[in-house]
């Protein structure tokens, strides 16, 4: 696949460990300011990437609950399955999975996320339930078919090598089990420049690393992993409605962000107002993707459609 950006170009050079430490070091940076400015900003549930949005009058926690709901409905997870986090954040995703009674093991790059996201648990009386490493998902040593479920929300763009990242899970599944991913991604057809300051802002300077792919190149690379696409869904709309509300947060709570650190509101502001403006103009797209290793337990038609009655 060709290199889209300069940050991109860059990973090219380097092998895949120095880009894996690179990855462990930049990407973490971003998440290791302080818990209380990401709850100011991203609302009730710490989720760091879109909520769902049945309307664009919906407020933000609203949206991400059914977020949660709907991970949780694509998942189908039973009592004692084994959910594998990837990129867990402050651990919501993984919470709400060890509350239905799922095993859970999360992964995450930042020691301030892992040591929210096991606060939560045990404020939750899960901690036996759930298991966090501070680790690179390339490091795990997973034991062919021993998971239920993985998911990645917000976190496989930080992941240069997806080629292996795949084949990993995809070794790593049960037959039946399911891999989602929730991202954002470039349209298969150029629009807008890739090499702008404006990318480089958001990719380098704000979170430290990311690549985005084609939607048809990612799910090339689960297909070629040995996995089938059950379901994918646009989420741009509500990307942006998610945006908006998180720059309101950041807007209302600057002084209070700006003395826990000095400058990280108007990194956090910009960032967002780029991205914002990009998939609005949809020169950079949302999905959710749902995939599966051999034949599917859940039945996809069976999913509600919003707004349909019963």
């Amino acid at each position: 696949m060709r290199a889209r950006t300069i940050d991109e170009r860059e990973a090219l050079q380097r092998t895949a460990e120095a880009q894996r430490e690179h990855e462990r070091h930049l990407v973490a940076h971003h998440y290791e300011h302080n818990p209380e400015i990401f709850r100011l900003v991203l609302g009730a549930d710490l989720l760091y990437s879109t909520g769902i949005f049945a309307g664009d009058d919906e407020d933000l926690d609203t949206a991400q609950r059914r977020k949660l709901a709907r991970i949780a409905a694509k998942l189908d997870l039973k009592p004692g399955d084994l959910l594998l986090d990837v990129g867990c954040g402050w651990g919501s995703i993984l919470l709400n999975a060890a509350e239905a009674g799922s095993r859970v093991f999360g992964v995450t790059l930042s020691a301030r996320q892992r040591e929210v996201a096991m606060a939560r648990a045990a404020e939750r009386g899960l901690a036996e339930r759930v298991r966090i490493d501070r680790a690179h998902v390339e490091d795990l040593a997973l034991a062919p078919e021993s998971v239920d479920a993985v998911v990645f929300s917000g976190s496989i763009v930080h992941m240069h090598n997806r080629e292996a990242v795949y084949e990993q899970i995809a070794r790593a599944l049960r037959p039946g089990g399911r891999l989602l991913v929730s991202d954002c991604f470039f349209p298969r057809q150029p629009r807008g420049d890739h090499e702008s300051k404006a990318t480089e802002y958001i990719f380098i300077t704000a979170l430290g690393y990311c690549r985005l792919l084609s939607l048809s190149e990612e799910l090339g690379l689960m297909e070629r992993a040995g996995m089938d696409v059950l379901h994918v869904e646009d989420l741009t709309r509500s990307y942006v409605l998610t945006v908006n509300h998180w720059i309101d947060n950041i807007r209302r709570n600057r002084d209070r962000i700006e003395a826990l650190a000095p400058g990280f509101a108007q990194i956090l502001q910009t960032y967002m107002t780029i991205g914002r403006l990009s998939f609005h103009r949809r020169t950079a797209l949302e999905y959710m993707i749902l995939a599966v290793k051999g034949r599917p337990h859940l039945h996809v038609g069976a999913w509600p459609i919003p707004g349909q009655t019963a």
